[in-house]
């Protein structure tokens, strides 16, 4: 379902003509050794996608499944060198009884879709933003509530990186979904029952380094901390309210050349 969903996104945005015209256009994977599930102290080691293409002020497509500020498929309504402004779909994974033996009879969260709004303001080097994802799958029909900021240096032409900082403000519904224990789960879970409300959920901290090791080619690097708080820290699914993210990358981007190649050897005059 993962794939499938994920394929999707790609399938219709690339059908598009345009994509050979996009202003930014630069793919890549990234390597992340991260928690089981929020909330877990065992690892999993997973290889996500990265994807950055933007064609002038109107679309779209940002996959980057360790950040908070990622916008996943979408337009702006409006964007200039100060303040963006826009709507978007993005990707949520599944949570599976599989994941970890802490899970065990408590039932899986299903990945989907979520309808994101966003809006930054950009300051110089400096810049704040926020954004609202709501379910549109019915996995956890759920919403979360994200303000942050982050800031941009570049020590040279050839590398960039970027310190974030967010706070997460998640509804009922996604707070029993991830983190609730219902009388029936305890019962064959050995947990104690535990009713998770709404509040603040989560202080996250990201370290992202990029460098251009061609004109090309370049790495990404991640160093990610996240600090469950409130009902999400007190869950009993909740082995360690500290959780720690690594990953490295490897990302291509292409040239408008590239694109004029491309427009002439496939397209039809």
């Amino acid at each position: 379902m993962k794939k499938t969903l994920f394929t999707l996104m790609l399938a219709l945005f690339f059908i598009s003509p345009e994509i050979l015209r996009a202003d930014n256009f630069s793919v890549g994977g990234i390597a992340i050794s991260r928690p089981n599930y929020e909330g877990a102290d065992g690892r999993d080691l997973d290889l996500l996608p990265l994807v950055d293409i933007s064609i002038g002020k109107s679309f779209f497509l940002n996959l980057e499944g360790f950040s908070n500020s990622e916008r996943g498929l979408g337009a702006y309504f409006l964007k200039n060198r100060v303040l963006e402004l826009g709507g978007s779909f993005g990707y949520y994974e599944s949570r599976d009884e599989e994941d970890d033996d802490k899970l065990k009879n408590l039932g899986n969260v299903g990945d989907g879709i979520d309808g994101r709004i966003f809006a930054k303001i950009r300051l110089s080097n400096y810049s704040v933003f926020a954004q609202i994802r709501n379910d549109l799958s019915n996995s956890h029909d759920g919403a979360l509530y994200i303000l942050g900021a982050d800031y941009l240096h570049k020590p040279s032409s050839h590398t960039s990186w970027r310190f974030e900082s967010s706070l997460t403000f998640a509804d009922d519904n996604y707070m029993r979904s991830y983190f609730g224990i219902e009388e029936a789960q305890a019962n064959i879970s050995g947990l104690n029952r535990f009713k998770a409300g709404s509040g603040f959920k989560d202080l996250s901290l990201d370290w992202i380094y990029n460098v251009d090791i061609s004109r090309q080619w370049g790495l990404k690097g991640i160093v990610g901390y996240k600090f469950l708080v409130g009902d999400a820290a007190n869950s009993p699914v909740v082995a360690s309210r500290s959780q720690t993210t690594f990953g490295i990358g490897l990302v291509y981007k292409f040239s408008r050349q590239t694109f004029k190649i491309s427009r002439r050897t496939f397209l039809p005059r």
